[in-house]
């Protein structure tokens, strides 16, 4: 069975910001394009990592072929009223970070892919999904 993700924002900004490129990013996006993974963002996300790239001097011409790209591959949704309702009654004080985990919960994802300390401490073995770094992940695909 193909493992299901959601990448948080700080994974785009791995593939958008050349400062921040990160190798594991690339190979995680490779695997979803070579359909090996399905993977799960949120437009909160998409627009959050627009911000921060036009920030750190991306023009938004590369962000919009960067965002076309991601979009043939990447399975987009949004947070809704039970995800937001969701983050208010388990907030663990990163209200978006939480609204993010409550739209990657909904979408049954297997991993949430990180590289947020806070939400890397997350994990419970009430919750069936795994919160792992790029690393992490690509780790555990070996393995499997």
């Amino acid at each position: 069975m193909k493992a299901k993700v959601f990448l948080d924002t700080n994974i785009l900004l791995d593939l958008f910001v050349p400062q921040r490129k990160s190798d594991a990013a690339v190979l995680i996006l490779t695997a979803v394009k070579q359909n090996k993974i399905e993977a799960f963002v949120t437009t909160q996300s998409l627009l959050d990592a627009h911000y921060i790239s036009q920030k750190s001097g991306v023009g938004y011409p590369d962000y919009a072929r960067l965002m076309k790209e991601l979009r043939q591959y990447v399975n987009i949704g949004e947070i809704d009223i039970l995800d937001f309702d969701f983050a208010i009654d388990h907030h663990t004080g990163d209200l978006e970070d939480d609204a993010q985990y409550a739209c990657a919960l909904d979408a049954c994802c297997d991993y949430f892919i990180t590289r947020d300390k806070d939400l890397l401490a997350h994990n419970s073995d009430l919750i069936p999904m795994t919160v792992v770094s790029p690393e992490e992940f690509l780790e555990a695909m070996q393995d499997n």
